[in-house]
């Protein structure tokens, strides 16, 4: 009985090492699990909001470009007038390029400067845009070169259709009274002036870019958006 006992210690303490190094591996294998989680950080991932966002405004695009009724390729006249200030001059054609993207109905494309050669051009690669070449031009005779009379500007516009290049449309759009006005109710009234301007015309001609836009839209069938 002695001899069986002694020999089952004998075994136990045999095997103690060997479960203590099965120990150690495991503990060790388990550290460098978790080190690792704590390293190697997953990447994050879009959640349904977001990607119902993304979604939505690759959508937009793609809807924005196939509902446009019409595409318009705006060039501004290269002719700076000597007297006015070049910051306004640019704040008068944008003016009439935002004008015209207000409309969902219509894509606008900014073309940079040119003249009407360039702009025919320009219509000939087109394939569905028509070129809008836009002008401020000078009107009257006997003006000075170095000191312009502002309320003598008019704008002017030329449409080419695309790939012919036939002149589609033009017109001329004189200044009016500046009306800065908002609506309340659907009803007209008189704001005070958000800016000051450059020029004494500045806010008459930034307005006439705009009666210009709405003239073109009209002209293919559309409907000027409302001003707020």
């Amino acid at each position: 009985m002695t001899e069986r006992n002694s020999s089952r210690v004998r075994r136990g303490a045999r095997a103690v090492p060997a479960l203590l190094a099965v120990a150690a591996c495991l503990l060790a294998s388990a550290a460098w699990a978790q080190s690792g989680r704590k390293t190697q950080k997953p990447l994050p991932l879009p959640t349904s909001d977001s990607t119902k966002q993304g979604e939505s405004s690759s959508t937009a695009r793609a809807e924005t470009k196939k509902d446009a009724l019409v595409s318009f390729v705006v060039m501004r006249y290269d002719d700076p007038i000597i007297g006015i200030d070049p910051l306004a001059r640019d704040g008068v054609a944008s003016s009439f390029r935002q004008r015209l993207g207000q409309s969902v109905s219509v894509a606008v494309t900014d073309a940079g400067k040119g003249r009407r050669q360039d702009a025919r051009e320009r219509a000939k690669a087109e394939q569905t845009a028509y070129v809008v070449l836009f002008h401020l031009d000078e009107e009257g005779v006997g003006m000075s070169v170095t000191d312009v009379d502002s309320r003598a500007l008019v704008l002017r516009t030329y449409v080419y259709t695309p790939k012919t290049a036939d002149l589609k449309y033009t017109d001329t759009v004189y200044q009016r009274p500046y009306q800065d006005t908002a609506r309340v109710g659907g009803v007209r009234i008189p704001v005070p002036t958000r800016r000051a301007t450059r020029y004494p015309s500045q806010h008459e001609l930034e307005q006439a870019a705009r009666d210009a836009a709405d003239r073109l839209l009209s002209r293919f069938q559309i409907t000027p958006p409302q001003d707020r």
